[in-house]
């Protein structure tokens, strides 16, 4: 299968990630980059933030943290640590949440490396998320930070 790898870098963060060929991706207006599959069902939004490099970051407290300012509570054992290559570590969990009265699938996660945080956040109707929930999981574990000058 083909892939596209594709660089975003701004003030807050530079990173990399590979796409299947099916998939695009587009800077978003406020912050971020926009990553989706014309034919597929969800949208990942991947949106860096510049942190100190010596302050020492925990993915996965820096993952509840997010789901706890958006009142969304999970056991402990429902994060999923994963190893980037390079420098970098990734808490990822899965839900399902409600939307304007639609249920959701949703699949968010932290990234952090040296001076970064990454949060990925995609979604898509419940039900729906099958088989692109693993091509999303793929993605994020692609993620490569670059270095911050």
């Amino acid at each position: 299968m083909r892939t596209n790898r594709v660089r975003y870098q701004d003030a807050e963060g530079d990173f990399e990630v590979t796409l299947p060929a099916s998939w695009q991706s587009r800077k978003d207006g406020e912050a971020g980059l926009l990553l989706f599959d014309d034919e597929g069902e969800g949208l990942l939004h991947l949106i860096p933030f510049s942190r100190d490099p010596d302050d020492e970051l925990d993915a996965a407290e820096e993952l509840y943290a997010f789901l706890a300012e958006h009142e969304i509570e999970l056991e402990e054992d429902e994060v999923e640590d994963v190893e980037l290559a390079g420098e970098g570590l990734l808490a990822l969990c899965a839900y399902l949440a409600e939307e304007d009265g639609e249920e959701e699938y949703c699949l968010v996660g932290v990234a952090v490396a040296p001076g970064q945080i990454l949060l990925a956040s995609y979604s898509c109707p419940a039900g729906e998320d099958e088989p692109e929930a693993e091509i999303v999981r793929g993605i994020l574990a692609s993620i490569a930070f670059g270095t911050r000058s």
